[in-house]
């Protein structure tokens, strides 16, 4: 019997062995069957992926990747290696998500880094106040990494246009945690080497991980957040230096087509703003865009015309790789009436095909005119990592004519183009991992700039930024630049 036992016994730890094996096997080809269909799909739908790299390069990239994927490979790990390709192709529109349920399961364990930070100047910089470490203070390492060492990891989980690093600050300042977690693993406490001010003793403490929603309560009360409150206004308007300069703040662009009412108060806001300043004779504009991700058609390009001395048209160019959308089975949400009205949509569109390219038909790119209160005077347009889309255009458009001065730092969005317009969505049916992309790739209405090289954003033409005691002292380092100026 004992013997009769022990066979059975064996028998079961054999057949469970290579059930185990055979389920993960399954597993990894379940990963290639995604992977490759990712691939598939940007292929056949996305008109930027050759943009900044050639198609050897996109083809040997992912090949790198795939050999990669093997028996160990989990659903972070892949997660990872499609964020990589996101952030390699080179297009802030694109982006990979986690399904929700796992997301909310992970952000409930404690294995966060529990504060926020703020990257100013290349430094990792402490935002908070009265904890374990001062606010301002640089973080140097964390659990043994440097920092400079940490960053270049986490700029793989984020997408900006072409080949841009600093516009990928704003996701490393509000969800450093959730990337570093991702990328580092889960952690129990974090080691971390501090220095409180430049020149002063560096410092080591220990922190106890927290859970990501902890972190969330954390980062509504961040150091930054006086500054970050005051920066945030949809948009407004006001008049300084004795009368003399105004200030136009526009925080976004998504205010809707031409029939909205949001587009029609933003136009009517727009018409006041410019009288006003006629009608007193402002000789000075700061135009501050910093907080700008982008918006709809054709609030920016209404919004350029106010500062336009010549004819404008929002496109040089404009192409599609399709009429008929691909791998619809796999398109969120998989609406069949929605599908045909957005391939009626692109046929009507982009109707001029030529080397498989669907052309945009130039009666969607009409031609601009200056606006009648355009303004005259000088204007500065503060910029920053964050613009991004239909505001990296607006600002793209002012740095072209050659008529501003742009103060801040280098855009997130292209200065040249960028792939944008119309997002889709897949799901890669194993992972459930959601992959959106936009399908419309531009060249935008501008002039080469020498200092500006293919692949990068809006460059400033005074590169302003805070300083480590700027941050300290929540000092908006790039307005007082520009008003400075203008006194000067």
């Amino acid at each position: 019997m004992k013997k009769l036992l022990f066979c059975v016994f064996l028998l079961f730890v054999f057949t469970s062995t290579v059930y185990s094996q055979a389920t993960i096997q399954s597993n990894k080809e379940k990963f290639l069957s995604d992977f490759d269909l990712y691939y598939n799909i940007l292929k056949k739908a996305h008109a930027g992926l050759y943009k900044y790299h050639s198609e050897q390069e996109i083809e040997r990239f992912f090949s790198i990747l795939r050999a990669k994927i093997n028996d160990q490979t989990d659903l972070i790990s892949f997660y990872n290696q499609l964020s990589a390709i996101a952030s390699y192709i080179g297009s802030l529109h694109d982006s990979v998500g986690l399904p929700d349920s796992l997301k909310k399961e992970m952000y409930l364990r404690k294995e966060y880094f529990p504060y926020p930070v703020k990257l100013i100047d290349s430094k990792l910089l402490f935002n908070m106040d009265g904890k374990a470490i001062p606010a301002g203070a640089e973080i140097l390492s964390v659990n043994g990494t440097m920092v400079k060492d940490i960053l270049p990891e986490l700029y793989e989980l984020c997408t900006a246009d072409g080949y841009n690093t600093t516009g990928k600050a704003p996701d490393i300042n509000s969800k450093f945690p959730w990337l570093y977690r991702l990328k580092f693993g889960p952690n129990q406490e974090f080691k971390i080497i501090y220095q409180p001010y430049p020149g002063k003793k560096r410092l080591t403490t220990v922190l106890s991980a927290s859970t990501y929603d902890d972190f969330k309560t954390m980062f509504a009360n961040r150091h930054s957040l006086a500054l970050d409150t005051v920066l945030l206004r949809k948009h407004a308007f006001e008049i300084v230096n004795n009368g003399n300069t105004g200030i136009l703040t526009i925080n976004t662009f998504s205010m809707g087509g031409p029939k909205n009412p949001k587009h029609l108060a933003f136009k009517e806001f727009l018409r006041n703003t410019f009288s006003t300043m006629r009608d007193r004779n402002i000789k000075n504009l700061i135009v501050d865009i910093r907080k700008n991700g982008g918006g709809s058609d054709p609030n920016d390009l209404m919004t350029f015309s106010y500062l336009a001395h010549k004819p404008f048209k929002e496109n040089a160019e404009a192409f599609t790789i399709f009429q008929d959308v691909p791998y619809k089975q796999f398109i969120i949400p998989a609406d069949t009436a929605e599908l045909k009205d957005l391939g009626e949509e692109l046929k009507d569109e982009h109707s001029e095909c030529s080397n498989g390219r669907y052309y945009q038909n130039q009666k969607f790119n009409p031609l601009w005119q200056p606006d009648s209160l355009a303004f005259n005077g000088r204007v500065y347009i503060l910029s920053g990592p964050a613009v991004a889309s239909a505001a990296s255009l607006f600002g793209s458009l002012a740095k072209s004519e050659g008529n501003v001065r742009i103060v801040g730092e280098e855009s997130m969005g292209g200065y040249y183009g960028h792939t944008g317009h119309i997002p889709l969505s897949y799901f890669l049916p194993y992972t459930k991992i959601l992959v959106t992309f936009s399908v419309v790739d531009l060249k935008q209405y501008v002039q080469p700039n020498k200092q500006i090289p293919a692949g990068r954003g809006i460059m400033p033409d005074y590169k302003v930024g805070q300083s480590q005691l700027d941050f300290i002292k929540n000092k908006d380092t790039v307005l007082e630049y520009a008003l400075k100026d203008i006194s000067n």
